[in-house]
């Protein structure tokens, strides 16, 4: 079903309004006219060339299933899965094409990885080497004889360009779509590693990071978004981690290539220069990507959505389950009239919860994770340790464990528990540093340092902006993402640029991880006092604890999920996927293949 300028046909604001009874609908091109029609079966109006909703239940309505799912608190429920029936999450089957679409999303995060730890060298920089003079061999080789202030304005390029990239990220997301904006910023990643690879000063160098740092805060954002959009129940696992595994496995692959590429001038550049080859394998592989249904379905473009899940799932009752996105859509369009998002957030009904989102989301940071990200080669080798490589190596591999891991047991205990616990282990991780640094003893620096990652990558790391959604309503949670984002890329900058001053040996020096030690104590205080358990309960109980009394959904009663017209009144499911033998019509499917209880 086309319009007749070709474009796929837009959703009208009020089509769940207007399901009707029809008793003889006229054929349309690419549409199959049933055979028999009963009285008891409601069908879509499509004489106009609008696509709508359709439901047999006796309301004549399709019903949004979002009020069937309790928070992500609970089973960290993908963007999709929150939209559709319970039933039809389970339905949906992952094909070849959604594997690949994810995988090539995934490159992205790996490319942030990279540039996250990309620096942590010590030959490109050491506050002795770079100020000696005349500098030794080997020594200070990016950039001989840049000063400090230069070096923190290489290493924060970087931090303030994401920042940016991830605020602004949802505009080009929400106009032009995840696949599109993806494709778009990688040629702004291609441009940021050229530049590094070219820079013969600090300050071009710097720029380079900075545009290199607009496409990681753009595609960390946007990849997350769709990746979120289209995992069925089956891959709410990958959905979880991915993107932190792809994030460890890029800084573990940039501190491998530490120990290949010498001291020589082409050497670093190459590594510099790295992420144009990661904007080229997206460049060239993502016409093999599918576009989110979700957003398609929120653009209007329900043929389109329609096309994308044919290619993204097996084959199943696609109908039921598209005619569950858009009631999802319009019943969240609704609840976003009736209220300005921004002025909700600030009111005083959710004002405590907006200050515990901004203090879990800064915490983030301010614990002093990035000043071991950034500068454990400095670290450790003020410890007595010559070669940080070997130790930057165990501490990478330490990250990508707790990344794996936390996912097996995140839903197996309370979340203030693991925070409170976490936090505690952090704070004497840093203690323990600092006594380590005092005494140059580097084995100990090397387990601090080492239980400090694990112990962030099982508490505030992969909780902190899940526990600040969870304060919200789900109206609300978009806008407590935007301000999490932008406090957490705040907090980076602020330790990015602060920590090489404090721990300067006119400064704090050896101690300066005692300020993480007391940022530590004092926000284990504060979860434990103000921050409510969001464990394993609906945001209606959470809102209790700060005094709200929100409508409880009742639950939908006889609505059977998988109603739906004889034969499809969207064109994509009556023409088989071009060159996908799997792919079948909603008329060749027989009522077994329409499942109520889907094979897992």
């Amino acid at each position: 079903m086309v319009a007749k300028d070709g474009s796929s046909p837009k959703l009208e604001p009020s089509f769940l309004n207007s399901v009707q009874t029809i008793q003889d609908p006229a054929p349309l091109e690419g549409i199959a006219t049933p055979k028999q029609i009963d009285d008891d079966d409601v069908y879509v109006d499509i004489t106009e060339g609008v696509g709508r909703a359709t439901d047999v239940s006796k309301s004549g309505r399709v019903s949004s299933y979002r009020s069937l799912h309790r928070t992500s608190s609970r089973q960290r429920l993908s963007r999709l899965e929150s939209r559709i029936h319970p039933e039809h999450a389970k339905a949906l089957l992952p094909t070849t094409t959604l594997y690949v679409t994810v995988m090539i999303a995934l490159v992205g995060s790996f490319q942030t990885g990279w540039l996250l730890t990309q620096l942590n060298y010590l030959p490109f920089h050491s506050v002795k080497t770079c100020s000696a003079v005349p500098i030794k061999p080997d020594t200070c080789i990016l950039f001989s004889g840049h000063s400090k202030n230069e070096w923190t304005m290489c290493v924060t390029g970087w931090v303030v360009g994401a920042a940016f990239g991830a605020m602004l990220s949802s505009i080009p997301a929400d106009r032009f779509g995840r696949k599109r904006t993806m494709f778009l910023n990688a040629f702004i990643m291609i441009v940021g590693g050229g530049v590094q690879a070219i820079a013969h000063d600090p300050y071009v160098f710097a720029l380079g990071r900075l545009i290199s740092g607009l496409a990681t805060g753009t595609v960390i954002n946007v990849s997350n978004v769709l990746i979120s959009e289209i995992s069925p129940c089956q891959m709410r696992g990958l959905f979880s981690t991915g993107l932190q595994v792809g994030v460890a496995l890029g800084s573990l692959a940039v501190t491998s290539t530490h120990y290949l590429i010498g001291t020589g001038d082409i050497a670093w550049r190459f590594m510099m220069g790295l992420p144009v080859v990661f904007g080229l394998v997206q460049v060239l592989l993502m016409p093999m990507t599918v576009e989110s249904p979700v957003w398609l379905v929120g653009q209007g473009n329900v043929d389109d959505a329609a096309l994308a899940m044919k290619r993204l799932y097996k084959p199943t009752n696609y109908e039921a389950i598209l005619n569950a996105l858009v009631a999802s859509h319009e019943e969240e369009q609704r609840e976003i009239a009736e209220v300005q998002p921004w002025a909700a957030m600030v009111s005083k009904k959710y004002r405590l919860q907006l200050v515990i989102a901004i203090v879990v989301c800064a915490s983030h940071q301010i614990t002093g994770v990035n000043a071991i990200m950034y500068y454990s080669a400095t670290i450790f080798n003020n410890a007595g340790i010559t070669d940080p490589r070997v130790a930057n190596t165990i501490v990478n591999v330490i990250r990508l464990i707790s990344v794996v891991l936390v996912a097996k047991i995140m839903d197996k205990f309370k979340r203030k528990a693991m925070l409170i616990t976490g936090m505690a282990v952090m704070a004497v991780a840093s203690g323990s540093l600092v006594l380590a640094l005092t005494n140059s003893w580097s084995a100990l620096a090397v387990a601090s340092v080492g239980t400090y990652i694990a112990a962030w990558g099982f508490s505030i790391g992969p909780m902190a902006w899940m526990v600040a959604a969870e304060l919200f309503p789900d109206y609300l949670r978009a806008n407590a993402g935007s301000v999490g984002t932008m406090f957490t890329w705040i907090s980076n900058f602020f330790v990015a640029v602060s920590y090489p001053v404090v721990a300067s040996e006119d400064s704090l020096g050896n101690y300066a991880f005692l300020i993480f030690l007391g940022i530590l104590v004092v926000l284990i205080v504060f979860i434990a006092v103000v921050v409510p358990e969001t464990s394993h309960k609906t945001y209606v109980e959470i809102a209790q604890a700060f005094g709200i009394q929100e409508k409880s959904h009742e639950a939908i009663e006889g609505q059977d999920p998988w109603a739906t017209p004889r034969v499809s009144h969207y064109s994509a499911f009556n023409e088989p996927t071009h060159g996908d033998k799997s792919a079948t019509t909603v008329q060749e499917t027989k009522p077994v293949n329409m499942p109520h209880a889907p094979t897992q």
